[in-house]
């Protein structure tokens, strides 16, 4: 049997992002490793239309996580596969808050459609499905807060 190990071990990492809004709900997002990230709401929820909003960047998230995942195993595994495309979905829906009578957003699903192609055979294509959906941590947020993201792979040949 075939055992995956990660190149380099990594135990308890902290990340650190600043966020800084000059006016209004338009932050930048300043990260550890020197990147900057916008984040924003539509001019109708009081932005300026000029970022994603943060449930989009979640959602983004879910589907860029979810992409590493796969090329990390798939190349751990010796895994050969041509395009991988991911459409990711969250839902949410308004529920009874702490306190008070307005409902507050929460997350209630989430699903991500991945496109991969490969001519691997079926045995080896189930455990890369096994070991990347089992080690994204935004997938495991939302399976954590109990509601595992559905996951439906396509897989399609690949054209060498």
């Amino acid at each position: 049997m075939t055992r995956i190990r990660m190149k380099h071990p990594i135990g308890k990492q902290v990340r650190v992002v600043e966020s800084k809004c000059e006016s209004g709900v338009r932050c930048e997002v300043h990260t550890q490793d020197n990147h900057t990230v916008i984040i924003d709401e539509p001019v109708e929820r009081g932005g300026t239309g000029t970022g994603a909003s943060p449930l989009m960047h979640l959602t983004a998230s879910l589907a860029t996580c979810q992409s590493v995942q796969i090329h990390k195993v798939a190349e751990a595994m010796r895994f050969k596969y041509g395009a991988l495309n991911i459409k990711a979905s969250t839902t949410t829906d308004r529920v009874a808050p702490v306190e008070g009578d307005e409902k507050v957003m929460r997350f209630c699903a989430a699903e991500l459609i991945i496109d991969i192609e490969t001519n691997e055979p079926p045995k080896k294509i189930e455990r890369l499905k096994r070991l990347s959906e089992d080690r994204c941590p935004v997938g495991n947020l939302f399976a954590d807060a109990g509601y595992p993201p559905t996951i439906i792979w396509n897989v399609l040949p690949l054209k060498e």
